[in-house]
């Protein structure tokens, strides 16, 4: 099923040259092979660290089961004593499609504003009515109501990658669409239409009810073409680069027992991603002095690589539900679920539970017609210890916090809200831990360090506590679970002291790192790369993905850098003159 190994032949022959190398095959990577390949008489390398996803990754409701293992980067942050004092992990896809493959497989887009602020900032061209046609590019939408509203001015049915309603939907989902009905809150069958602030049921990247990762949608078409070379187990180290800033290769090691040079007629594209990729820049030479220095690095350019990092931080609610009336789920159930899932694709293995049920809101201002927050919601049964437990660990939560929550679900069903900030203003960073490659690289998410981040989470729990007063939510017997925290149980409890101890204790990644390789004209100090992706000071070298994001876009970010990956390559093709 998945393209041939071209690491086979190099072990034995060593590699050729190439036009374009791509690192790494992930969200981006993937687009950007694909496209530059499409032209016969361009020679394209692809270099992923991992290999071929599982079959886990194919069905939708095993997505839990692929974190902390050799699929996931497993990187660690490092500690605070500020926030995420209870988790210690990020999540991040290491195989063909990388997060792609690894994901919720949500698709959203984002606000018309938070790309024509890409653009304010000073880069032309990123603006809404650009980028839309990069969305649609790739887009393949199965769903006839929604590709052909709005005359199709906001979707394509003709693009490469597949994206449809998920299977089936759990009743818990309705109740939380009912409980946002009675809250005065929208409903919407298109969240990346006209209306932003709403609850949704969110369209995936599913084909058929299989996850379409970017491998399956990007690189299996192009896989026989014999201008693309995919190498898997391939593990980039840094780049070939003279001291004027010419980029002319990269060097790697393969399967982890062979180091290789590879040369590149025209350019590198990094597209390892928010951590990787500015960890290959540094490695290279690439990035702020005082760092490099300390590293013992020789600086080809001081540019400030790895800062600007900044997510979708979360705090997780807890909510019992039916306390009186839950049951736990029988063997028979699971193997009617497998047996329907196998014969039709549907059922409980073609969706992700109740985690396509978002809410899009402003808790700053309930007029407003952009977003600050969303809830997601992913919904326990009764007895589901290792789904529950599964779930803690994707986010990143320890051991000592994970004890005090899952004796819970023996007792009822669980809704777990993470409730995510999307317009955060703390800034993190990344940094080398050495001048070793393999050796993973520091991870400073720096959550809550702007107050005014924590008073937004303070009003959003506020306004969560609300939804649980609804008809809807009280027809389930709905409580807030009381979790024991130490630190946090001398404060009275539903204080604000109360719940910003619990922000600091519970807070996590939504998964959606970005901004380490900051687009932005010359102007920005904090600047990577330019408006075209180049990295400045050098010569033929780009960053193509999640890391040039100068603001993260108030969605998922997934269909963000597959857009980014559409729009890069074009601007590569451009350049070289090569048809688009």
């Amino acid at each position: 099923m998945w393209p041939s190994d071209y690491g086979e032949i190099a072990m034995r022959r060593g590699f050729g040259e190439y036009d374009f190398i791509v690192v790494g095959a992930g969200s981006a990577g993937s687009v950007v092979a694909n496209r530059l390949s499409e032209n016969p008489n361009t020679k394209v390398l692809v270099l992923e660290a991992g290999g071929d996803p599982p079959i886990e990754s194919a069905i939708p409701a095993l997505l839990a089961t692929l974190a902390n293992t050799k699929y996931d980067w497993q990187f660690n942050i490092e500690p605070s004593a500020k926030s995420g004092i209870y988790t210690n992990r990020w999540v991040r896809g290491k195989m063909l499609g990388g997060c792609s493959s690894i994901n919720a497989m949500a698709y959203v887009r984002g606000s018309e504003e938070d790309y024509n602020n890409w653009e304010a900032l000073g880069n032309p061209t990123w603006g809404w009515e650009n980028v839309l046609d990069y969305f649609k590019k790739s887009e393949s939408n199965q769903d006839p109501e929604i590709a052909d509203a709005f005359g199709g001015y906001y979707h394509s049915k003709n693009g490469l990658l597949s994206v449809e309603l998920y299977k089936d939907n759990l009743s818990i989902s309705h109740d939380i669409i009912r409980a946002a009905k009675e809250m005065n809150f929208s409903f919407v069958k298109d969240i990346n239409a006209d209306k932003k602030v709403a609850f949704t049921l969110v369209q995936g990247t599913l084909r058929s009810g299989l996850r379409d990762s970017t491998a399956t949608a990007f690189l299996i078409p192009a896989m026989n073409r014999p201008n693309l070379h995919i190498v898997k187990h391939a593990h980039v180290l840094d780049l070939d680069i003279s001291e004027s800033g010419v980029v002319s290769g990269v060097r790697l090691i393969l399967r982890g027992e062979k180091e290789f040079k590879v040369s590149a007629r025209k350019e590198v594209i990094l597209s390892a991603g928010t951590i990787n990729s500015p960890q290959i820049l540094m490695l290279s030479g690439i990035g702020p002095q005082a760092h490099l220095q300390q590293m013992e690095i020789p600086i080809i350019q001081n540019l400030q690589v790895g800062k600007n990092l900044h997510d979708h931080p979360s705090i997780p609610l807890f909510i019992k539900l039916d306390p009186t009336t839950s049951i736990s789920p029988s063997t028979g159930d699971l193997l009617q679920s497998f047996f329907v899932y196998l014969v039709q694709h549907t059922g409980t293995l073609a969706t992700i539970g109740s985690a396509d049920t978002f809410g899009f809101v402003n808790v700053q201002d309930p007029l407003a017609q952009i977003p600050d927050f969303i809830f997601f919601h992913v919904a326990f049964l009764k007895g589901q210890t290792d789904n529950f437990y599964g779930f803690l660990q994707i986010f990143g939560y320890v051991d000592e916090f994970n004890s005090l929550i899952t004796p819970a679900i023996l007792e009822s069903n669980i809704l777990l809200v993470p409730v995510g900030l999307l317009t955060e203003k703390s800034r993190g960073e990344i940094l080398l831990r050495s001048r070793e490659p393999t050796e993973k690289p520091k991870i400073f998410p720096n959550y809550l360090a702007e107050s005014s981040d924590i008073v937004a989470f303070i009003k959003a729990i506020r306004l969560y506590q609300k939804f649980l007063q609804t008809e809807a939510f009280r027809s389930h017997e709905a409580s807030l679970l009381v979790i024991p925290i130490h630190a946090c149980d001398f404060l009275e409890y539903d204080s604000d002291e109360y719940w910003e101890c619990y922000c600091r204790y519970t807070t996590a990644t939504l998964f959606h790192p970005v901004g380490t390789n900051k687009m932005g004209p010359d102007s920005d100090p904090d600047a990577v790369v330019d408006y075209q992706l180049r990295v400045k000071g050098t010569t033929g070298l780009r960053v193509i993905d999640a890391s040039i994001m100068p603001v993260v876009p108030r969605a998922n970010t997934n269909a963000p850098t597959i857009m980014v990956g559409e729009k890069g390559t074009d601007f590569i093709k451009e350049d070289w003159g090569l048809s688009l």
